[in-house]
Protein backbone atom coordinates (compact mmCIF):
# COMPACT_ATOMS: atom_id res chain seq x y z
CA UNK A 1 0.00 0.00 0.00
CA UNK A 2 1.23 3.23 -1.06
CA UNK A 3 0.87 5.84 2.11
CA UNK A 4 1.98 8.83 3.84
CA UNK A 5 4.79 7.44 6.56
CA UNK A 6 6.88 10.73 6.45
CA UNK A 7 6.26 10.34 10.72
CA UNK A 8 8.33 7.52 9.84
CA UNK A 9 11.55 9.04 8.01
CA UNK A 10 13.56 8.88 10.85
CA UNK A 11 13.65 5.44 11.73
CA UNK A 12 16.69 3.29 11.06
CA UNK A 13 15.41 0.86 8.27
CA UNK A 14 13.43 3.70 6.32
CA UNK A 15 16.54 5.69 6.64
CA UNK A 16 19.08 2.94 4.87
CA UNK A 17 16.66 2.99 1.86
CA UNK A 18 16.93 6.89 1.28
CA UNK A 19 20.38 6.52 1.61
CA UNK A 20 19.72 4.64 -1.82
CA UNK A 21 18.57 7.97 -3.28
CA UNK A 22 19.84 10.75 -1.75
CA UNK A 23 22.31 12.89 -2.99
CA UNK A 24 24.39 11.94 -0.32
CA UNK A 25 23.81 8.60 1.26
CA UNK A 26 25.97 9.01 4.54
CA UNK A 27 24.45 8.70 7.44
CA UNK A 28 24.68 13.01 8.09
CA UNK A 29 22.85 13.42 4.44
CA UNK A 30 20.54 10.88 5.25
CA UNK A 31 19.58 12.57 8.63
CA UNK A 32 19.46 16.11 6.89
CA UNK A 33 17.00 14.62 4.16
CA UNK A 34 15.07 13.58 6.83
CA UNK A 35 15.24 16.94 8.73
CA UNK A 36 14.23 18.57 5.33
CA UNK A 37 10.74 16.34 4.80
CA UNK A 38 10.01 16.94 8.27
CA UNK A 39 10.16 20.83 8.69
CA UNK A 40 8.10 21.67 5.03
CA UNK A 41 4.53 21.36 4.54
CA UNK A 42 4.98 21.00 0.67
CA UNK A 43 7.00 18.14 0.47
CA UNK A 44 5.77 14.72 0.86
CA UNK A 45 7.32 11.73 2.09
CA UNK A 46 5.32 8.09 0.94
CA UNK A 47 6.01 4.63 1.23
CA UNK A 48 5.18 1.53 -0.40
CA UNK A 49 4.08 -0.60 3.13
CA UNK A 50 3.60 -4.20 3.29
CA UNK A 51 2.54 -5.75 6.84
CA UNK A 52 3.89 -2.71 8.61
CA UNK A 53 7.40 -2.64 7.14
CA UNK A 54 8.41 -0.81 5.04
CA UNK A 55 9.76 -1.45 1.18
CA UNK A 56 10.27 1.25 -0.85
CA UNK A 57 10.18 5.39 -0.09
CA UNK A 58 9.25 8.40 -2.70
CA UNK A 59 9.48 11.89 -1.87
CA UNK A 60 8.20 14.31 -3.78
CA UNK A 61 6.04 17.59 -4.12
CA UNK A 62 2.59 18.79 -5.97
CA UNK A 63 2.66 21.83 -7.88
CA UNK A 64 -0.40 23.24 -9.73
CA UNK A 65 1.24 21.89 -13.27
CA UNK A 66 3.11 18.54 -11.89
CA UNK A 67 3.95 16.20 -9.48
CA UNK A 68 8.48 16.73 -8.48
CA UNK A 69 9.90 12.79 -7.41
CA UNK A 70 12.44 13.98 -5.68
CA UNK A 71 13.13 10.66 -4.21
CA UNK A 72 12.63 6.94 -5.27
CA UNK A 73 14.32 4.00 -4.11
CA UNK A 74 13.45 0.31 -2.63
CA UNK A 75 14.99 -2.17 -0.19
CA UNK A 76 17.50 -4.10 -1.42
CA UNK A 77 15.46 -7.16 -0.81
CA UNK A 78 13.00 -6.05 -3.13
CA UNK A 79 14.26 -4.37 -5.98
CA UNK A 80 12.90 -5.91 -9.36
CA UNK A 81 10.29 -6.73 -7.85
CA UNK A 82 7.95 -4.08 -9.50
CA UNK A 83 7.66 -1.55 -6.53
CA UNK A 84 9.23 1.05 -7.63
CA UNK A 85 6.96 0.88 -10.92
CA UNK A 86 3.69 0.22 -8.07
CA UNK A 87 4.90 3.71 -6.52
CA UNK A 88 4.59 5.52 -9.80
CA UNK A 89 1.62 4.44 -10.85
CA UNK A 90 -0.24 5.11 -7.30
CA UNK A 91 1.14 8.39 -8.08
CA UNK A 92 -0.68 8.59 -11.23
CA UNK A 93 -3.57 7.15 -9.93
CA UNK A 94 -3.50 10.13 -7.32
CA UNK A 95 -3.05 12.64 -9.42
CA UNK A 96 -3.91 14.06 -12.55
CA UNK A 97 -0.89 15.75 -13.11
CA UNK A 98 2.39 15.16 -15.16
CA UNK A 99 5.23 13.30 -12.99
CA UNK A 100 8.56 14.64 -13.67
CA UNK A 101 12.18 13.93 -11.67
CA UNK A 102 15.59 14.69 -12.47
CA UNK A 103 18.22 11.77 -12.75
CA UNK A 104 21.72 10.58 -13.27
CA UNK A 105 22.91 7.88 -15.70
CA UNK A 106 23.11 5.27 -13.55
CA UNK A 107 19.24 5.79 -12.84
CA UNK A 108 17.74 7.07 -15.83
CA UNK A 109 17.10 3.57 -16.80
CA UNK A 110 14.47 3.33 -13.76
CA UNK A 111 12.65 6.30 -15.78
CA UNK A 112 12.97 4.78 -19.31
CA UNK A 113 11.47 1.28 -18.53
CA UNK A 114 8.00 3.48 -17.42
CA UNK A 115 7.60 5.12 -19.59
CA UNK A 116 9.36 8.54 -18.87
CA UNK A 117 10.22 10.89 -21.79
CA UNK A 118 14.06 11.77 -21.09
CA UNK A 119 16.45 14.87 -21.69
CA UNK A 120 19.80 15.39 -20.98
CA UNK A 121 21.12 18.34 -20.04
CA UNK A 122 24.84 19.03 -18.93
CA UNK A 123 24.75 19.87 -14.55
CA UNK A 124 27.97 21.90 -13.79
CA UNK A 125 28.35 19.89 -10.67
CA UNK A 126 27.40 16.18 -11.69
CA UNK A 127 27.81 16.69 -15.65
CA UNK A 128 25.44 14.60 -17.97
CA UNK A 129 22.04 14.85 -15.91
CA UNK A 130 18.44 14.11 -17.05
CA UNK A 131 14.99 15.50 -17.12
CA UNK A 132 12.18 12.61 -17.23
CA UNK A 133 8.38 13.39 -17.85
CA UNK A 134 6.02 10.85 -17.27
CA UNK A 135 2.31 12.74 -18.97
CA UNK A 136 -0.81 11.43 -17.51
CA UNK A 137 -2.58 8.92 -18.71
CA UNK A 138 -6.35 7.54 -18.87
CA UNK A 139 -7.70 7.13 -15.16
CA UNK A 140 -5.16 9.40 -14.03
CA UNK A 141 -5.92 11.42 -10.58
CA UNK A 142 -8.80 8.72 -10.32
CA UNK A 143 -7.47 8.60 -6.29
CA UNK A 144 -8.59 12.58 -5.78
CA UNK A 145 -12.42 11.42 -6.80
CA UNK A 146 -13.14 10.02 -3.34
CA UNK A 147 -16.36 9.55 -1.63
CA UNK A 148 -16.90 10.62 1.94
CA UNK A 149 -18.58 7.55 3.78
CA UNK A 150 -19.60 6.45 7.36
CA UNK A 151 -17.90 4.02 9.08
CA UNK A 152 -19.12 0.73 9.03
CA UNK A 153 -17.90 -2.94 9.91
CA UNK A 154 -15.88 -3.30 6.45
CA UNK A 155 -14.75 0.53 6.77
CA UNK A 156 -13.46 0.03 10.16
CA UNK A 157 -11.81 -3.38 9.91
CA UNK A 158 -9.49 -1.12 6.98
CA UNK A 159 -9.10 1.61 9.57
CA UNK A 160 -7.92 -0.33 12.48
CA UNK A 161 -5.26 -1.81 10.03
CA UNK A 162 -4.01 1.72 9.55
CA UNK A 163 -4.44 3.44 12.68
CA UNK A 164 -2.66 0.55 14.72
CA UNK A 165 0.27 0.90 12.47
CA UNK A 166 0.33 4.56 12.90
CA UNK A 167 -0.57 5.06 16.88
CA UNK A 168 0.78 1.17 17.55
CA UNK A 169 -2.51 0.22 19.45
CA UNK A 170 -6.63 0.26 18.87
CA UNK A 171 -6.44 2.78 22.17
CA UNK A 172 -6.12 6.13 22.17
CA UNK A 173 -4.90 8.56 25.09
CA UNK A 174 -7.04 11.54 25.03
CA UNK A 175 -8.27 14.35 27.36
CA UNK A 176 -6.26 12.00 30.69
CA UNK A 177 -8.60 8.81 29.52
CA UNK A 178 -8.20 5.47 27.21
CA UNK A 179 -10.58 5.22 24.42
CA UNK A 180 -11.27 2.26 22.46
CA UNK A 181 -11.11 3.64 18.49
CA UNK A 182 -12.92 0.06 17.73
CA UNK A 183 -16.31 1.52 18.95
CA UNK A 184 -16.09 5.16 17.40
CA UNK A 185 -18.45 6.72 15.02
CA UNK A 186 -16.93 8.38 12.03
CA UNK A 187 -16.23 9.02 8.20
CA UNK A 188 -13.54 7.73 5.57
CA UNK A 189 -12.37 8.50 2.36
CA UNK A 190 -13.24 5.73 -0.01
CA UNK A 191 -11.94 5.07 -3.11
CA UNK A 192 -12.32 1.79 -5.18
CA UNK A 193 -12.89 -0.05 -1.70
CA UNK A 194 -9.49 1.87 -0.52
CA UNK A 195 -9.51 4.01 2.55
CA UNK A 196 -7.45 6.92 1.83
CA UNK A 197 -8.03 8.87 5.47
CA UNK A 198 -10.47 8.28 7.91
CA UNK A 199 -12.12 10.87 11.10
CA UNK A 200 -13.07 9.20 14.24
CA UNK A 201 -14.95 11.26 16.77
CA UNK A 202 -17.15 11.05 20.17
CA UNK A 203 -19.81 13.52 21.69
CA UNK A 204 -19.10 13.82 25.33
CA UNK A 205 -19.89 16.90 27.69
CA UNK A 206 -21.96 19.03 24.72
CA UNK A 207 -19.05 19.25 22.49
CA UNK A 208 -18.05 16.89 19.29
CA UNK A 209 -14.32 16.01 19.60
CA UNK A 210 -12.23 15.02 16.84
CA UNK A 211 -10.63 11.59 18.29
CA UNK A 212 -8.13 10.42 15.57
CA UNK A 213 -7.75 12.29 12.26
CA UNK A 214 -5.19 10.75 9.30
CA UNK A 215 -4.87 11.14 5.99
CA UNK A 216 -3.07 8.19 3.84
CA UNK A 217 -2.81 10.38 1.14
CA UNK A 218 -2.04 13.70 1.35
CA UNK A 219 -2.85 17.30 -0.54
CA UNK A 220 -6.16 16.15 -2.18
CA UNK A 221 -8.36 18.11 0.11
CA UNK A 222 -8.84 14.62 2.39
CA UNK A 223 -8.91 15.45 6.03
CA UNK A 224 -10.76 18.88 5.01
CA UNK A 225 -13.65 17.30 3.40
CA UNK A 226 -13.64 14.99 6.32
CA UNK A 227 -13.91 18.18 8.84
CA UNK A 228 -16.72 19.38 6.85
CA UNK A 229 -18.93 16.71 6.73
CA UNK A 230 -18.39 16.33 10.42
CA UNK A 231 -19.20 19.96 10.88
CA UNK A 232 -22.67 18.96 9.27
CA UNK A 233 -23.54 16.11 11.06
CA UNK A 234 -22.76 17.92 14.49
CA UNK A 235 -24.50 21.09 13.38
CA UNK A 236 -27.82 18.52 12.38
CA UNK A 237 -27.45 17.05 15.90
CA UNK A 238 -27.53 20.09 17.24
CA UNK A 239 -23.67 20.06 18.89
CA UNK A 240 -22.12 23.60 17.79
CA UNK A 241 -18.51 23.31 19.01
CA UNK A 242 -15.84 21.33 17.72
CA UNK A 243 -12.75 19.54 19.82
CA UNK A 244 -10.16 18.39 18.77
CA UNK A 245 -6.14 17.74 20.83
CA UNK A 246 -2.62 17.56 19.55
CA UNK A 247 0.74 17.30 20.94
CA UNK A 248 3.31 20.32 21.37
CA UNK A 249 5.68 18.49 18.61
CA UNK A 250 2.79 18.52 15.80
CA UNK A 251 2.94 22.25 14.29
CA UNK A 252 1.42 20.74 11.26
CA UNK A 253 -1.45 19.91 12.98
CA UNK A 254 -1.21 24.06 14.46
CA UNK A 255 -0.96 25.38 10.92
CA UNK A 256 -3.64 22.80 9.19
CA UNK A 257 -6.89 23.40 11.79
CA UNK A 258 -5.71 27.63 12.40
CA UNK A 259 -6.20 27.67 8.65
CA UNK A 260 -9.66 25.95 8.49
CA UNK A 261 -10.87 28.20 11.19
CA UNK A 262 -10.27 26.28 15.09
CA UNK A 263 -8.89 28.54 17.40
CA UNK A 264 -6.64 27.45 20.39
CA UNK A 265 -8.83 27.11 23.49
CA UNK A 266 -6.18 25.47 26.22
CA UNK A 267 -2.57 24.17 26.81
CA UNK A 268 -2.64 21.70 29.48
CA UNK A 269 1.22 21.07 30.49
CA UNK A 270 2.28 17.99 31.40
CA UNK A 271 -0.14 16.33 29.53
CA UNK A 272 1.48 13.43 27.89
CA UNK A 273 3.71 13.10 30.82
CA UNK A 274 0.38 11.78 32.52
CA UNK A 275 -0.88 9.71 29.46
CA UNK A 276 2.18 7.78 29.58
CA UNK A 277 0.44 6.21 32.47
CA UNK A 278 -2.76 4.99 30.44
CA UNK A 279 -0.51 3.85 27.12
CA UNK A 280 3.30 3.72 28.56
CA UNK A 281 4.07 3.18 24.51
CA UNK A 282 3.41 6.80 23.59
CA UNK A 283 6.79 8.19 22.80
CA UNK A 284 9.11 10.40 24.66
CA UNK A 285 10.37 12.49 21.35
CA UNK A 286 8.28 13.20 18.54
CA UNK A 287 8.40 15.20 15.21
CA UNK A 288 12.14 16.66 14.45
CA UNK A 289 12.95 15.31 18.30
CA UNK A 290 10.46 17.16 20.27
CA UNK A 291 10.32 16.21 23.20
CA UNK A 292 6.42 14.67 23.62
CA UNK A 293 5.00 16.69 26.64
CA UNK A 294 1.89 18.48 26.09
CA UNK A 295 -1.56 19.11 24.86
CA UNK A 296 -3.23 21.45 22.88
CA UNK A 297 -6.61 21.90 22.82
CA UNK A 298 -8.07 23.42 19.38
CA UNK A 299 -12.11 24.57 19.35
CA UNK A 300 -14.26 25.80 16.05
CA UNK A 301 -17.98 26.62 16.50
CA UNK A 302 -20.36 25.20 14.01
Amino acid sequence: MFQDIKLRITEPEVGVIVSYAALDGSPEGVAKEASMYLSSDKLNFYGWVEDGGVVGICGFEVHADKVEIHLISVAEDRQKQGVGGAMVTALQRIYALPLEAETVEEAVGFYIKRGFVTTAFQDPEWGVKYTCVLEPKAGAGEGSRYEISQVDTLISEKIQSILVETWGSHYLAVNGKLWDSRTMPGFAAVWEGTVLGYLLYEYHSGVCEIMVLESVVQNIGIASALIEQLKQTSKSKGVNRIIVQTSNDNTHAFRFYQRRGFTIREVRLGALDAARQLKPSIPLTGEEGIPLRDEIEFEIEV
